[in-house]
């Protein structure tokens, strides 16, 4: 779970910097121009928005550092994280100064850094019971994992996307790509399931049949 995030943060860097190098190690020294996103932390956290079952959900904190054997690059580099970080709808940026002692830890000199924090959310199904009014009926009941983008004109990405399935109580948002995923989704032996998809104040609902689900990644359109 923790490694789509650290997925999504590297591919995040090679959308800014292009074709460089991403570290997930702790911070060290490089003979190449190289991104350090480094996980320090796991905070408790609340989804924004709270149902009788809520996402889990908690917040990773990332410190980022840049190498480069020329300074003025370095800055370069992190200077267009630094930015695009502070416009990603999804991330939170933590300005405040890493103390000398973590940098005296990692065995380095203290260089310019800063951290981002991000949720990461596991969905979970409604285990709400109720009381049994008739012989009990097994059913087999298999599992999948949903995946899918949603474009809107031009087949451009929308970020920040709602993303649902309330006969199984799931809810996700888009990544800034337009990427949203379910790591596990029943598969219905009958009948349909409705993605419902809000963006921007409009919603579109589809139909989604198993072997969709199973085969391919889902591409949703949006009229904006």
């Amino acid at each position: 779970m923790i490694e789509r995030i650290d997925r999504k943060l590297t591919e995040w860097v090679g959308d800014i910097l292009g074709d460089v190098k991403v570290w997930l190690g702790a911070p060290e020294k490089k003979d190449t121009d190289t991104v350090g996103v480094y996980l320090t932390d796991i905070l408790p956290s609340s989804p924004a928005h709270v149902t009788r079952r809520a996402p889990l959900q908690v917040m990773l904190c990332y410190l980022l550092t840049v190498w480069s054997e020329e300074p003025l690059e370095a800055h370069k580099m992190l200077s267009r994280l630094l930015f695009a970080a502070m416009e990603h709808p999804e991330f939170e940026v933590d300005l405040a100064e890493v103390p000398a002692q973590t940098w005296s830890a990692f065995g380095i000199k203290p260089r310019p850094s800063f951290k981002i924090r991000l949720p990461l959310r596991v969905e979970r199904t409604d285990l709400t019971t109720h009381r049994v009014r008739g012989p009990m009926e097994i059913r087999r009941t298999s599992i999948s994992a949903m995946e899918g983008i949603v474009i809107g004109p031009a087949d451009q990405p929308i970020d920040n996307a709602r993303i649902s399935l309330p006969a199984c109580k799931l809810i996700t948002t888009t990544d800034s790509r337009g990427r949203f995923a379910f790591e596990s989704v029943p598969l219905l032996s009958q009948g349909m399931l409705k993605l419902h998809v809000e963006a921007r104040g409009r919603e579109v609902v589809r139909e989604i049949a198993s072997t969709e689900m199973i085969e391919e990644k889902l591409i949703i359109h949006i009229d904006l």
